[in-house]
C-alpha cells in the first residue's frame, strides 16, 4: 500500500517537473479542452454534385507564352468536381472519367511522364471510370472513387503510397492508395493528407512534422485518435481542422499561428482540441497556416495566420489570430474554399467572392487596401471553386445563361 502511494507521488512529481520545463504556450496547449466524445456528432454524407462547365477566371502559374490565360476550359461542360493546384487542374466528369490540363509538375498531369511540359488541352487520365470527386494537396491529386477507395498521382510519392517513401521522384501514373477505404471526402496538404471515412473517422498519412498524425513516429496511414463524428476535414498547413456533426470544430498540430484556438500562440499537439468561439459550423477549409469555417447561417469565420488581408478582418499586415473572426463584407455563403493566402466563397445566389492575396485574385483584387472580399466575375452561378477554376451551372434551354455563357466564352 505504501509502495503504491509513493509510486503515485513520484509519477505526479515527474509530471509537474515536466510541465515546469515547458513554455507558457506549451502548457496552454497541454491544458486545452480536448475534442468532445462523439455524442450527437454525425456522419458525412457523400456529395450530391450538380453538373456544370469549368471556367478559369485566372491563368495557371508559370503559363507559357501564347497559352490560354482563362475562360471556358474546352470539353469540360459536364463536370461534377474540380481541383486546381495552381499549375495543374483536374476534373471529374459526370460519367466518372478524370481529365487534366496545365503544367506537369513531377507527374501531376497523370499521363505517365515526369518531365515539365505544358498541356493546354485537357487529356483523359487513364484507368479511372468510376470517380466521384477530386482533391489536391500541393501538386498531388487524389480521386475518391465510387467504392470508397482512393487513387492518387503527382509530385509526392510518399502521399500516393500511403506514407511509404520510394525515392524522390513523383508518381506520374495513378495508383490505388493502400489502406484508404470507405472514404467519402479528403482534406489534403502538401506533405500530409487526410481522408474522411463514412463512419466519421479521419485517416492521415505523410510527413508528421507537427504531430498532425497524432503521437505517431512513422509516416504510414493511421486513424487519428481523439476525434470522431467528423463531417468535414481540412489541412491548414501545420495543423488540421475538422468539423463534427454537432457543429463544433476541433484542431490538432502546430499552434504557432493560433490554429488550435489556444493563447498564447505556440506549442503543438497530436491530441485534437476544441476550438472555442465556433458554433453551428457546417464546413471548414484550410490555407497556408490559416483556416476558415462556414456556419449554418452563411457566415464565414477565419483564424490563424493573417497576410494580405486573408483573415478578412481589414488588417493587411502580417499577424495571427487564435480567435475566429467573422470575414467582413460577405453576403450569406453556401460554400468556402482556400488557396494559400486567399479565401474564396460562393454565396447563396452562386456569386463568387475572394479576399487575400492578389496572386490568385489577379485583376479582381487590384486596388484593394483593406483586405475585404471582392466579387469575382464569372459567366454564371458557381457550383464549386478550387484555386482559379470554378464549375458554373449548366445553361437552361429557356434562358441560355449560366454555363452556356462560359461555353461561348
Amino acid at each position: 500500500m505504501v509502495g503504491s502511494v509513493w509510486l503515485r507521488v513520484l509519477v505526479a512529481g515527474v509530471a509537474v517537473l515536466g510541465l515546469a520545463g515547458c513554455s507558457k504556450a506549451d502548457r496552454a496547449v497541454i491544458g486545452a479542452p480536448g475534442c468532445p466524445d462523439g455524442g450527437s456528432a454525425g456522419r458525412p454524407d457523400p456529395a450530391r454534385p450538380q453538373t456544370g462547365a469549368v471556367w478559369a477566371y485566372g491563368p495557371h502559374s508559370g503559363l507559357p507564352d501564347g497559352a490560354r490565360a482563362g475562360g471556358a476550359v474546352p470539353g469540360w461542360s459536364d463536370v461534377v468536381s474540380v481541383a486546381d493546384s495552381g499549375y495543374t487542374t483536374v476534373a471529374v466528369k459526370a460519367d466518372g472519367t478524370v481529365w487534366a490540363y496545365g503544367t506537369n509538375i513531377k507527374g501531376s498531369l497523370g499521363q505517365g511522364a515526369h518531365e515539365r511540359v505544358y498541356e493546354g488541352e485537357p487529356r483523359r487520365v487513364a484507368g479511372i471510370s468510376d470517380a466521384r470527386s477530386v482533391h489536391v494537396g500541393g501538386e498531388t491529386f487524389f480521386v475518391v472513387r465510387r467504392d470508397g477507395t482512393v487513387t492518387a498521382w503527382g509530385s509526392q510519392n510518399i502521399l500516393v503510397n500511403a506514407g511509404k517513401r520510394e525515392g524522390h521522384q513523383g508518381v506520374p501514373t495513378p495508383r490505388t492508395v493502400p489502406g484508404a477505404e470507405d472514404v467519402v471526402s479528403m482534406g489534403p496538404g502538401s506533405l500530409t493528407t487526410f481522408a474522411l471515412r463514412s463512419d466519421g473517422r479521419v485517416l492521415g498519412w505523410g510527413i508528421n512534422l507537427t504531430d498532425v498524425l497524432g503521437d505517431e513516429n512513422g509516416t504510414g496511414l493511421t486513424e487519428v485518435d481523439g476525434v470522431e463524428g467528423v463531417v468535414d476535414v481540412a489541412s491548414a498547413g501545420g495543423a488540421v481542422v475538422a468539423v463534427r456533426g454537432d457543429g463544433r470544430v476541433c484542431a490538432w498540430g502546430n499552434n504557432a499561428h493560433g490554429l488550435l484556438g489556444v493563447e498564447p500562440h505556440g506549442g503543438q499537439t497530436g491530441r485534437p482540441v476544441l476550438v472555442p468561439g465556433l458554433e453551428n459550423i457546417v464546413r471548414v477549409a484550410g490555407g497556408e497556416d490559416l483556416a476558415f469555417a462556414l456556419d449554418e447561417d452563411g457566415a464565414v469565420w477565419a483564424w490563424g495566420r493573417g497576410a494580405s488581408g486573408v483573415l478578412g478582418d481589414g488588417d493587411t499586415s502580417e499577424h495571427s489570430s487564435a480567435k475566429p473572426v467573422r470575414v467582413r463584407g460577405l453576403p450569406a455563403v453556401r460554400s468556402i474554399a482556400a488557396f494559400q493566402y486567399t479565401g474564396l466563397a460562393v454565396d447563396t445566389d452562386g456569386g463568387l467572392w475572394g479576399w487575400g492575396s492578389g496572386l490568385v485574385l489577379g485583376d479582381h483584387g487590384k486596388g484593394r487596401a483593406d483586405g475585404t472580399p471582392v466579387r469575382i466575375t464569372v459567366p454564371g452561378p458557381v457550383l464549386e471553386v478550387s484555386g482559379r477554376h470554378v464549375i458554373v451551372e449548366a445553361a437552361s434551354e429557356e434562358t441560355g445563361d449560366g454555363a452556356g455563357a462560359a461555353d461561348r466564352g
